[in-house]
């Protein structure tokens, strides 16, 4: 079906506000089921409105040049009166019909149809990056960690250059075939089209004893300088099972915690305490959590790990922002409602593995695992002891 720029304007301005397909539909008078239709054949993604560049003649200008030819007048003459180059005026009554066939709207109406012809996509002129796209996006890798690898990897090669928002279009938009629309489910989301960002509320979690607050911990671990500062949550399944999950501020390495005795305190202390097991030390500063019931024995957690343990205050998750957006990720593979106890520890080292190795924007676009290794290098320990020492 075809609509007016007026109800495209109203159905992009409902789906951006997150409004169903049938509140957008309601807006056109339209049943949800077109609007679904029309909204997944872009993708979800507004098309970019066309602008005339400067340098192209404009309508006003062909309606100049058909009545310069009606009254006789010479192409340089009118290129004059239009204070363009000769060149332009002659090309542009060549290419439609000569001086007897030239009409200014037929030649307006061919230019626009020359604008929006179909021009090849990178990933379609080079097949090569094409393969390297594919390979990336198969290790969940997301389409910014894609375009940053490239430009590090080919800083010599300008076919080996995509940007991300090129990769999301070429999954997203239907009419694009150069990515298989399977690829979205290696995205983090899984989705077959762009929705637009909508908030959550935070939902309020039990009270604990003798709680230490964030506002007590030492400023230095904001800065993230200093590696050895933990977060960590859980991150639930089809109740009553879940997952633990740590990681480290400085260089966002991540653990994923089997907990195959479920989530009460007791089983969530052992299980965070021998996940420390094969961490040094040194890198044993902090450890910041939500204020979830399955740390009420935090205070026996912090004796066995001799580490501070901090509470976000009450509904701020985002106070451990490093663990929130890794709990996000996961849920590519840890997905809402499923029974995480299938999930063997090796299997969530697998996946925990997976997040390590990509690079990250945030770390330069290194790896938290190089990040991770290089703090837990025996050289940086020592460093790191001397100084803490003197």
């Amino acid at each position: 079906m075809e609509y007016t720029a007026e109800q495209e304007q109203a159905i992009w301005a409902g789906w951006r506000e997150g409004e169903s397909f049938r509140r957008v539909g309601d807006r056109v008078g339209q049943p949800a089921h077109a609007i679904q239709y029309f909204l997944r054949g872009h993708g979800g993604i507004k098309p970019v409105t066309s602008r005339r560049d400067h340098r192209h003649l404009t309508g006003h200008e062909r309606e100049e040049i058909s009545r310069g030819i009606a009254a006789g007048w010479s192409v340089r003459r009118i290129a004059a009166s239009l204070r363009r180059p000769h060149s332009t005026v002659s090309r542009e009554v060549a290419r439609n019909g000569g001086r007897a066939d030239y009409r200014a709207a037929a030649a307006d109406q061919a230019a626009q149809t020359r604008t929006k012809r179909p021009k090849p996509t990178r990933l379609r002129e080079w097949p090569q990056l094409l393969k390297v796209v594919k390979a990336k996006l198969e290790l969940d890798w997301s389409p910014e960690q894609i375009a940053a690898w490239l430009k590090l990897t080919f800083p010599d090669d300008p076919t080996m250059r995509l940007s991300h928002e090129a990769i999301y279009r070429s999954i997203y938009y239907v009419y694009r075939r150069e990515l298989d629309r399977g690829m979205s489910q290696h995205l983090r989301s899984g989705r077959t089209i762009r929705r637009p960002r909508r908030g959550k509320r935070a939902s309020g979690r039990g009270r604990l004893k003798n709680m230490v607050p964030i506002t007590a911990r030492p400023a230095a671990v904001e800065d993230r300088l200093q590696a050895g500062h933990w977060e960590g949550d859980l991150v639930m399944g089809k109740r009553p099972s879940a997952v633990a999950t740590l990681v480290e501020r400085s260089t966002r390495f991540v653990k994923v915690i089997p907990l195959p005795d479920g989530y009460k305190a007791d089983a969530v202390r052992v299980a965070v305490t021998a996940a420390f097991d094969d961490v040094p030390e040194s890198l044993r500063r902090s450890l910041t959590w939500d204020r979830g019931r399955e740390m009420a024995e935090h205070q026996q957690l912090a004796t066995d790990l001799k580490m501070d343990v901090y509470f976000c205050a009450p509904a701020s998750p985002w106070q451990r922002g490093s663990n929130e957006n890794t709990n996000r990720l996961l849920r590519q593979y840890l997905t809402k409602g499923s029974d995480l106890r299938r999930f063997s520890n090796v299997d969530l080292e697998a996946i925990a593995t997976r997040l390590n190795d990509r690079p990250r924007q945030v770390l330069d676009w290194a790896s938290s695992k190089d990040r991770y290794r290089a703090e837990s290098s025996p050289a940086t320990l020592e460093s790191t002891s001397g100084a803490s020492t003197g």
